[in-house]
């Protein structure tokens, strides 16, 4: 059984990302994620476009996206594994959007092994989406080579301090600009009563979205205006970019952070949070590396 996180869609079943404003949306089509798929599913609601806490996650495997982190990390703390392959190798359509520039389905699962099994069903070039690499398949083993864990190196990476920063300015702007499209006319949840159409457009959308979604799609407009557009937007696609920059994947292998770093989605690395020892670890490798994360997972153990 493999569960899918509600934001992925299944012909002929509701698709709402957790939100009250796609109340009685049903797929038109599969994701192709979905079509790929040769086992039983079984779907899921997860916190409204991944902003909140998710709550108890089904100890089988699940498909989701996984924008902020805090399926990872509640992953972690159950004692299961989450794997967010790199941005563009497995494709997006037919998943509802947050911030696009970052959603990237993932697998959370009890076992890397059992993880990355799945992983290679699902990746490979989908023409539907547009942002994705050229491979139409990928196979995900570890490299021959074991990876020296003795040769540590501990230091800072850098704009470290400001990962989180960036995510949210850039998140916030391109998820108040993917959820502007939930007004109330064409599909999805609408307001009882209302006397004319931006009546219509404010009652619905007071009523549909929960706190957090308000909170972004308000945050994103303020990042999107005029007035702070180069101030808090455009820097953070500087600084994003100088952060991609600044990895040396010539210099190590894979990198070990905190669960809650939001590095590999920045950078639309490879990533794999596990529990260890008494919390748990996340690590991150080159793109399409994906194969060394297992490596590292295993010297681990």
């Amino acid at each position: 059984m493999i569960y899918i996180d509600d934001s992925i869609m299944q012909k002929g079943l509701p698709a709402t990302a957790g939100s009250k404003i796609l109340e009685g949306f049903v797929s038109p089509f599969d994701a192709t994620v979905v079509s790929r798929l040769n086992e039983n599913t079984q779907r899921v609601k997860l916190a409204e476009f991944g902003l909140g806490d998710p709550g108890e996650l089904p100890a089988s495997a699940m498909l989701c996206n996984d924008v902020f982190g805090h399926v990872r990390c509640r992953a972690v703390e159950q004692g299961l594994c989450c794997i967010r392959p790199t941005y563009g190798t497995v494709s997006r359509f037919g998943l509802i959007p947050t911030a696009s520039s970052m959603d990237q389905i993932g697998i959370v699962c009890k076992d890397p092994h059992e993880g990355f099994s799945l992983l290679s069903a699902i990746a490979g070039h989908d023409e539907k989406d547009g942002a994705m690499f050229a491979e139409k398949q990928y196979s995900y083993v570890k490299p021959d080579k074991k990876p020296e864990i003795a040769d540590l190196s501990l230091q800072p990476l850098p704009y470290s301090g400001v990962y989180s920063q960036v995510l949210h300015i850039l998140a916030y702007a391109e998820i108040s600009a993917n959820i502007s499209r939930y007004d109330g006319i064409k599909f999805g949840f609408r307001a009882a009563s209302y006397k004319n159409l931006d009546e219509l457009y404010t009652k619905t959308r007071t009523e549909g979205f929960g706190l957090e979604a308000k909170l972004a799609a308000i945050m994103g407009c303020l990042i999107l205006s005029q007035e702070y557009y180069s101030l808090y937007y455009e820097k953070a696609m500087k600084i994003r970019r100088l952060i991609k920059e600044s990895l040396s994947f010539d210099k190590y292998d894979v990198i070990a952070m905190p669960c809650d770093s939001p590095l590999a989605v920045l950078a639309g690395l490879p990533s794999l949070a596990f529990p260890h020892k008494v919390s748990g670890v996340q690590l991150a490798a080159d793109v399409k590396k994906e194969g060394l994360l297992l490596a590292a997972w295993e010297a681990m153990q």
